[in-house]
């Protein structure tokens, strides 16, 4: 496959060293140094939070991937893709790297969609929406050498079946030691009669046989050394994130129900989690059969960890590690971004996987992606295509909740 070499004009939308710039100001060089555009504070129960806000030039919407001391950044809408180190209160945008080309250049689906990076490398996900056969849309996994970012990534996989038109794309990786997983929301299901025929998952539009796919709907597993693919579970509807928990050995999936219901889940191999036939939210279109109530319950799927209604619209799922900033309170909590909440969902994990309890902490913004630098900040990432840099205030305050209560 031929990459693709034409690098877009980047506008000036943040506050960039004037070292950042070419003689013309709508073109990016580097290295290019992002300074914060403001603070603001935050109060948790255990912690008193710094939230320093950096704009990435042109973005509309970002997600990141962390690997030792190096950040990528990737503009979700279009494709690009940048290197990136933080240092102490300022990012400095490195280099870019290619992703390959979409099928159709100006397609609504193109997108990347997710990101996730070892200590040696990287995988980019990225959508090639398709029009017409026989041409086929697909979510791609392109995996990098960290160590040699401008050789051509290897394609590891293709989602099947082959689609057209404009899709309802979603996807998240997740990796254990030589296994990388997907998990990819099911596009294929029609969202707007609300009509969900079939036993649990089993059928899709009109009652037809859901087809065998690796992607919509499903958890797969890759042999990252044989490319071997394996669905290991079905019934997922929009992903929100994907995490394998190395300690519990478990994998963390959360994902957007309808009107409600948002779901943490443990992926389990076989099991089926119950979209489109179960859920604890209910059908966008009132006016349809039975007023858009599904089934308010999860039948002989299997039942998720936690859900939330009113919806949060979950995003990425992570864990505080045991070391680093916010160990010495949060090690081995799960952190799960939110887009309609515009906040982080703190979660305390009991020793049987159940959530003992669930904090909000309010962050102003859509948050898309989440990650943990090596010294334990969170690096968040929004819809509106800013970083944001949470730390700790280094001041324990008496928390959000008045003394004697």
């Amino acid at each position: 496959m031929k990459l693709h070499k034409y690098v877009a004009p980047l506008v000036v939308a943040g506050l960039l060293t004037s070292s950042a710039w070419a003689a013309d100001p709508t073109v990016v060089t580097f290295p290019s140094t992002i300074g914060s555009t403001g603070t603001t504070a935050q109060e948790t129960n255990f912690y008193k939070l710094n939230l320093d806000t950096f704009t990435v030039p042109n973005a509309q919407s970002l997600i990141t991937a962390v690997s030792g001391n190096k950040v990528f950044i990737g503009e979700r809408t279009s494709r690009t893709l940048y290197l990136a180190t933080i240092a102490g209160n300022q990012i400095t945008l490195q280099s870019q790297i290619t992703v390959p080309p979409p099928l159709s250049t100006f397609h609504k689906s193109n997108s990347i969609i997710d990101l996730l990076a070892t200590s040696t490398k990287l995988y980019v996900v990225a959508v090639d929406g398709a029009s017409t056969y026989p041409a086929c849309g697909a979510a791609k996994i392109y995996e990098y050498s960290i160590a040699s970012l401008a050789t051509k990534p290897r394609l590891l996989f293709t989602s099947d079946p082959c689609v057209r038109g404009e899709l309802f794309w979603d996807a998240r990786v997740a990796i254990h030691g030589n296994d990388l997983f997907i998990a990819g929301g099911n596009s294929l299901v029609d969202y707007a009669t609300g009509i969900f025929p079939g036993p649990d998952s089993v059928d899709y539009i009109s009652g037809e046989p859901f087809p065998k796919t690796n992607f919509f709907g499903s958890v797969s597993m890759i042999d990252l050394k044989t490319k071997k693919v394996t669905t290991i579970a079905n019934g997922l509807r929009h992903l929100g994130g994907l995490y394998y928990d190395e300690a519990r050995k478990v994998l963390w999936e959360d994902e957007n129900g309808p009107r409600g219901g948002d779901e943490l889940n443990i992926i389990i191999k076989g099991k089926n989690y119950g979209w489109p036939q179960t859920t604890l939210g209910r059908s966008y279109d009132v006016a349809a059969v039975n007023g858009g109530v599904i089934p308010n319950s999860t039948g002989k799927s299997q039942e998720p960890i936690y859900g939330w209604t009113p919806s949060i619209s979950p995003s990425t799922v992570r864990k505080i590690a045991a070391k680093g900033e916010f160990a010495k309170y949060w090690a081995g909590d799960l952190i799960v971004g939110s887009l309609k909440g515009h906040e982080l969902r703190r979660l305390r994990i009991s020793k049987t996987n159940t959530v003992m309890y669930d904090e909000p902490i309010p962050v102003g913004d859509r948050i898309r992606s989440l990650d943990q630098l090596n010294d334990g900040r969170l690096l968040l990432a929004t819809d509106s295509g800013t970083l944001i840099l949470v730390s700790d205030s280094k001041v324990l305050p008496t928390g959000r909740y008045p003394a004697g209560n």
